[in-house]
């Protein structure tokens, strides 16, 4: 039980200490956020989140994951991510460079950790689908998609650290049924470490102004990277003993980042522009344009996806079949495809909603 409580409570007290201590540097080395474009928010803020959340990792890694194994490769992913995330955010560089610093950090994954998909399970109801030698092309492909999937989260105080904190949650459970103690004490780091984040990024009216800080490309990259590390290891029995959580489940824990990916790229691609560019198409802009509040569109986010990932895992533990998850999940995205498509509409129905309600 010692894990349970003490070592995400001391990634929260370390991530805490590491933040006081990095915003007046940040500042200071003008690695600040500032409002004008897309951004919106009031005042400078400083992106030192992933940094006091990679420092937090580090040190509770080193304090309580021993031997490392093929955690290296975990952490050398992160620091080589957080460097370019860094980079990012004081200078600003290219989306290829970007990219190719992702692509290789995933290579790290594959061919240092040795973590890759060899098996999508039994998604089509008739036997499991081994990959062979499209094992590592289909984990790079998965990497690049959840890593960028999280930098696209990070638009409201609190979402994209409140996604990842629910996704390492339930892998930390399910760590614990297939008994892989060792993957459950980093992923309860990483929950302690993003809880001592939040505090300082959490909605308005539920945070300090003065001490507010952002994650930062540095974070919103390193918590995809990990998030894709326990996706992968955690669904596949050579890392786990021969246990395993079937892939189908680990597509509901994650499945706000793919569903929202797919509908904002699909759109992107339809209208002829670049799937990379950033745009305000994502769910909670759309949310923000029906005139919800801040506050209540990241509840309402968070509480939808920690429901999909506790409806993978009880349907899981109790048998349902793998084919049966999987059309389930894309049933569920073809929904919200149709729903984005629609999205017009949709803005129209739910500014009226909205404003009759706060009206009342």
């Amino acid at each position: 039980m010692f894990e349970y409580f003490w070592i995400p409570a001391f990634a929260f007290a370390a991530t805490i200490i590491s933040i006081l201590l990095v915003r007046p540097i940040a500042i200071a080395a003008d690695l600040v956020d500032r409002p004008g474009g897309r951004k919106r928010h009031a005042g400078v803020i400083p992106l030192v989140g992933g940094i006091a959340i990679t420092i937090a990792l580090a040190l509770m890694t080193a304090a309580f994951v021993r031997p490392l194994g093929n955690y290296s490769a975990l952490l050398g992913g992160i620091f080589l991510l957080v460097m370019v995330g860094m980079m990012d955010d004081l200078r600003g560089i290219s989306p290829m460079i970007r990219l190719a610093v992702q692509f290789f950090a995933a290579i790290l994954m594959t061919s240092w950790g040795g973590v890759y998909l060899s098996s999508l399970g039994d998604l089509l109801g008739h036997r499991e689908i081994i990959l062979a030698d499209w094992s590592i092309p289909l984990t790079l492909l998965a990497a690049l998609a959840v890593v960028n999937a999280m930098n696209m989260s990070d638009g409201l105080d609190g979402l994209a650290g409140g996604l990842a904190f629910f996704m390492f949650a339930w892998f930390a459970v399910i760590a614990g049924y297939i008994d892989n103690l060792m993957a459950q004490r980093i992923c309860l780091i990483f929950c302690g470490a993003i809880l001592g984040f939040l505090v300082f990024n959490l909605p308005q009216g539920l945070r300090s102004n003065r001490l507010r800080i952002f994650l930062g490309d540095a974070g919103s990259l390193t918590l995809g990277y990990g998030i894709v590390w326990f996706s992968v290891q955690l669904s596949q029995g050579q890392y786990n003993s021969g246990k395993s959580v079937p892939p189908a489940v680990i597509l509901w824990i994650v499945g706000f980042l793919l569903i929202d990916l797919l509908a904002v790229v699909a759109r992107r691609v339809i209208s002829g522009r670049n799937p990379l560019s950033a745009d305000r198409t994502h769910l909670h802009h759309i949310l923000l344009r029906m005139n919800a509040r801040p506050g209540l569109t990241v509840g309402f986010i968070l509480v939808s996806n920690a429901m999909l990932g506790l409806i993978g895992i009880a349907a899981w533990r109790v048998g349902v079949p793998d084919s049966v998850l999987f059309l389930a999940f894309l049933a569920l995205t073809a929904a919200h495809l149709m729903i984005m498509h629609n999205a017009a509409r949709f803005l129209r129905r739910g500014r009226r909603w909205f404003s009759r309600r706060q009206k009342q």
